[in-house]
């Protein structure tokens, strides 16, 4: 595996200066509500600490009466799968034992967080319920797979927080529009990058830095999504926030996306029936434990979903990303290739001619691309194209007279072009994350030579798929 590929830290090269400028003035805002405040670190250190007592721990809650006041509110609530019903900080301790009150600890001062916090639009309680889930999930695989650190449950309760930071920045109507047209998943991120040029998770890791939370947390944060690709799982202790995740939107009734969830559950070395184990802690007592159907088996009965573009008829994102994952890790598919296409200028086109005209450019450079390789639409104006052995050379040359041709030959046709951008799998490996990545790094100097522009360093911009 590419060694770039499994660098927690490298989530800040997709951060570029002029989206970090633009949320400086909401991270300033939310930087006056830390999750770790004093009451909360000194917990920790004592739970962790071996040498100490439950006297100690009970001492240190009693210490912070508003904490400890929240503490056991949050234990009782119906926000807890299964409230413990503890009457007193020292029996909330001996209830549960040191390392579910660390837990109970950390959720209590997340919730207090969400619950003071400005921002998020009109989904706040959603976002506690969601939080918890997630944290206990992920805490659960880290369990499984004996992954360390606050990284699994800490960043499964701080995983969301960018969208606390991204309506301040941006204002909430903006971020409600984008929550009704892609409520969660890799449509939502795209969207926010094309509209704000950042995302939430992102934003999220931005502001986790501020506080001074730990790195792996805010690695978690920044890639529970997949980072700039939607596919990339630098280490067991993120895809083990990126699985509770997925499955937390499952356990809702909603459709996961397969092919990260696929990842992440490779990297933690966990099989896809551990799913519905992993579920459990997610379900209260009241629920019956089948209901739903099993995990497993929606993860891996993909062939009930829609495979193609209705648009285009070429593979939709989550196909083509499964066939690309699937042909790179077959036999010659490290002599294989990766194409990005993106359309230039096609807001304009949908302007000056159209929409109906947008979606015939959108037809063509599709079937073009077909003739070259196995091409997908991954979003927009945005697609992919797997190139097999030998059928790189010369591609995107190709391509890119093929579409200027295609709509030049009528007075009356929009003038198109594309930018291409190409990785190798014989010199970036066969993990589908590494090569997207420098596939997008290509692409990003391609667009910015094609605008007359040097091309920028990786750092200074914030390629996203």
């Amino acid at each position: 595996m590419d060694l770039r590929s499994t660098d927690p830290a490298r989530w800040r090269d997709s951060v570029s200066p002029e989206a970090e400028d633009r949320l400086v003035g909401a991270i300033d805002q939310l930087a006056d509500f830390p999750v770790l405040d004093g009451t909360v670190t000194r917990v920790i250190a004592i739970a962790d600490d071996p040498e100490t007592t439950t006297a100690d721990l009970v001492a240190a809650l009693e210490a912070d009466p508003t904490f400890a006041a929240n503490l056991l509110r949050y234990a009782n609530s119906p926000v807890m799968a299964r409230p413990i019903r503890a009457k007193t900080v020292r029996q909330a301790v001996m209830l549960v034992g040191r390392k579910a009150l660390r837990r109970l600890a950390l959720e209590a001062a997340t919730y207090r967080f969400f619950e003071k916090a400005p921002g998020t639009g009109s989904v706040r309680g959603e976002l506690h319920l969601h939080a918890v889930a997630v944290a206990t999930v992920a805490a659960g695989a880290a369990d499984q797979v004996r992954a360390h650190g606050d990284g699994p449950h800490l960043g499964g309760l701080l995983h969301d927080i960018g969208r606390y930071v991204l309506p301040i920045a941006f204002g909430e109507q903006a971020c409600d529009d984008i929550a009704a047209v892609a409520p969660d998943g890799p449509e939502r991120v795209l969207l926010e990058t094309e509209r704000f040029s950042i995302d939430h998770a992102l934003a999220g890791a931005l502001l986790a830095e501020r506080w001074g939370v730990s790195a792996d947390v805010v690695a978690a944060i920044a890639w529970h999504h997949g980072g700039p690709t939607g596919v990339g799982c630098p280490s067991p202790e993120i895809a083990c926030v990126q699985v509770g995740n997925q499955v937390v939107h499952m356990v809702a009734g909603r459709e996961p996306d397969h092919v990260l969830l696929e990842v992440a559950l490779e990297r933690a070395g966990l099989p896809a029936t551990a799913l519905d184990a992993l579920a459990q802690h997610t379900i209260p007592a009241s629920r019956p434990a089948g209901e739903g159907g099993s995990l497993a088996s929606r993860v891996t009965e993909t062939e009930r979903l829609s495979q193609t573009d209705e648009l285009t008829g070429v593979d939709n994102r989550r196909h083509w990303l499964q066939a690309t994952r699937a042909a790179l890790g077959e036999p010659g598919g490290d002599a294989g290739a990766v194409l990005l296409c993106d359309v230039d200028g096609l807001d304009e086109v949908n302007r000056a001619h159209g929409r109906r005209m947008g979606d015939v450019v959108l037809t063509e450079v599709a079937r073009i691309l077909a003739g070259h390789g196995r091409p997908g639409r991954l979003g927009g104006d945005l697609f992919g194209v797997w190139l097999p052995a030998g059928a790189a050379a010369g591609a995107a040359a190709g391509i890119a007279d093929e579409v200027r041709s295609a709509f030049g030959e009528r007075p009356d046709a929009p003038r198109v072009d594309v930018s291409l951008g190409l990785a190798e799998a014989a010199t970036h490996g066969t993990d589908l994350s590494a090569v997207l990545e420098a596939a997008l790094v290509a692409l990003a100097a391609a667009k910015d030579l094609n605008r007359g522009r040097a091309p920028a360093p990786f750092g200074d911009r914030a390629p996203t798929l």
